[in-house]
């Protein structure tokens, strides 16, 4: 920097607000049934890895091998389907948009 130049600003991004629990549990009601099952999935995704290091810790290698590669496997199933309404609100959106403009709820 040189004399007379004026130190570099930063600009804060603007924190969205975060749901409640009843929103989510709304918003995963308002979900198609397609949506619904993939939001279950990698739940259960997360589960089975919790399985497979319980089988680490007791000893019942059986179930490392078994639940550690499926629960990885369900958790990162690369699945998403567009809708083209908002899953908060149902409000529509345009295609590829990220944030509904109406609600402000992220998509999935």
């Amino acid at each position: 920097m040189t004399e007379g130049e004026a130190p570099p600003t930063t600009l804060r991004a603007r924190k969205a607000p975060r749901m409640t629990y009843k929103q989510e549990i709304a918003t995963i009601k308002n979900l198609p049934r397609v949506q619904r099952f993939i939001v279950i999935m990698k739940i259960a995704g997360v589960f089975l890895v919790a399985v497979g290091l319980e089988g680490i810790v007791t000893g019942q290698y059986l179930f490392t091998i078994v639940f550690v590669p499926l629960g990885i496997f369900v958790s990162m199933m690369p699945i998403k389907i567009h809708t083209g309404v908002c899953i908060a609100c149902r409000s529509p959106l345009k295609q590829d948009q990220a944030i509904c403009p109406k609600c402000g709820a992220p998509q999935m």
